[in-house]
């Protein structure tokens, strides 16, 4: 068995694999381990099951990462094993000047994407930031764009737009057409931004693609951006935790 977790600055989730099928799966607030609380569902984790390995990644800071590892020591008597990003691995060469201030999220989303596919794809992150990265047919990666998430575009506009200051709670709309009342506005245009900022990337790597690229969806938002986006796409919700398997096998 092989406990995984994907530990992001809001949320985080884990999945129990057995034998490579998932038998168990969560997930929690970052803050808990931040505060050094035991992840939510961990005590049930912990009686039902005992892993013999635990892969994690982690974009959430060394405190975080330092208070999972005591909860690891604790419950499986285990070293956990944190996913780094390399100047290569799996086929895919990191386009960064800096391989080491890459985001191992992203890495292993890139990973995951050209291990499924090889060929040209444009892989999408949709969580508290929209990560945008361009991988060529040879595995390359030609580096990518961050742009605000949905729901913190929502919050600034909150905070500082007095018209928005009672907007409600994102949700998933029949349509993008032009909002007809301020709510409306608001939810429409921010997924109208980031499927905007999807297509300008996918532009850039069409120029260095002799075929279509894939495009690969995933993290929090990605079904609702899914539900939108009209280009064929692959809407992977555990892209980055599949990732796991190459960067740590």
């Amino acid at each position: 068995m092989i406990l995984e977790l994907d530990i992001g600055n809001t949320r985080g989730k884990w999945r129990l694999l057995n034998e490579g099928q998932v038998d168990m799966r969560g997930h929690f607030g970052t803050s808990d381990l931040r505060e050094g609380r035991m992840p939510d569902g961990w005590d049930k984790l912990s009686l039902d099951s005992h892993p013999h390995r635990v892969r994690v990644v982690n974009v959430a800071g060394p405190v975080v990462a330092e208070s999972l590892a005591e909860h690891v020591r604790a419950l499986f008597s285990l070293e956990v094993e944190f996913s780094q990003v390399l100047t290569e691995c799996a086929g895919v060469a990191c386009g960064y000047d800096n391989h080491r201030l890459l985001g191992a999220d992203r890495w292993l989303a890139m990973l995951a994407a050209y291990g499924r596919a090889q060929q040209a794809a444009l892989i999408v992150d949709c969580g508290s930031a929209v990560t945008l990265d361009l991988i060529d047919n040879q595995g390359g990666h030609l580096g990518g764009y961050i742009v605000p998430g949905i729901g913190l575009m929502q919050r600034s506009l909150r905070l500082d737009t007095h018209a928005a200051s009672s907007a409600q709670e994102l949700c998933l709309t029949e349509t993008l057409g032009a909002g007809r009342n301020t709510d409306e506005a608001i939810n429409r245009g921010l997924f109208l931004m980031v499927l905007g900022a999807i297509d300008r990337a996918l532009d850039e790597l069409r120029v260095c693609s002799d075929e279509e690229p894939l495009i690969w969806l995933t993290g929090g938002d990605g079904p609702l951006l899914s539900s939108h986006y009209r280009r064929e796409h692959h809407l992977v919700p555990e892209l980055v935790l599949d990732g796991l398997a190459l960067s740590n096998p």
